[in-house]
């Protein structure tokens, strides 16, 4: 999808969603993908560029059993999505993860809030961009925190995404994939 408000075609997707996309339109995407360490590693032979990132889906910095996502993790991804370039004519981008819900959502999040221009509701407009791009999104909140600490310092970066994630309709989200399981 075409957004216009930071110029860039983005496309937010599962594991399965990706392949489905990138078979479709070949040599076209230009691809993050974030998977687990005990995940199968996305095999995209027909991606333009692909950004492979490993970290586990876990909102915990500290924890022992599951590799937590770092700030290196995520400036990696930045570095990357830069690299495609910008202003008139950047290059598409497909971000994708396991389900494309979690961290993909919040990869996508942090970065378009950081595109859009300094505004009262630029955290509203940047939630209602992702729920164009993936409807079910429910960014994980520390992946959020680190994105948004590319652009500001940490501290502001973890209130500023609590206050994302606890935002309505991704609340709803929340809620309603607790409910599932």
């Amino acid at each position: 999808m075409f957004i216009e408000d930071i110029g860039r075609q983005i496309a937010v997707c599962s594991f399965d969603g990706a392949t489905r996309l990138i078979a479709a339109d070949k040599r076209y995407w230009n691809v993050v993908s974030i998977c687990g360490p005990r995940a199968q590693k996305a095999i995209l032979p027909l991606a333009k560029r692909i950004h492979y990132s490993c970290f586990d889906d876990v909102e915990d910095a500290c924890s022992a059993i599951y590799r937590s996502p770092r700030t290196e993790d995520i400036a990696e991804i930045f570095a990357f999505i830069r690299s495609l370039g910008s202003g008139s004519s950047p290059e598409p981008l497909l971000i994708h993860c396991q389900q494309g819900i979690s961290r993909s959502a919040a990869v996508a999040l942090a970065w378009v809030y950081g595109q859009l221009p300094l505004s009262g509701n630029r955290s509203l407009q940047a939630i209602d961009i992702l729920l164009q791009l993936r409807p079910e999104a429910k960014p994980n909140r520390l992946v959020l925190a680190l994105g948004l600490a590319q652009t500001m310092p940490l501290e502001e970066a973890r209130l500023l995404a609590d206050r994302i994630v606890c935002e309505p309709r991704l609340a709803q989200n929340r809620f309603r994939a607790a409910q599932e399981q």
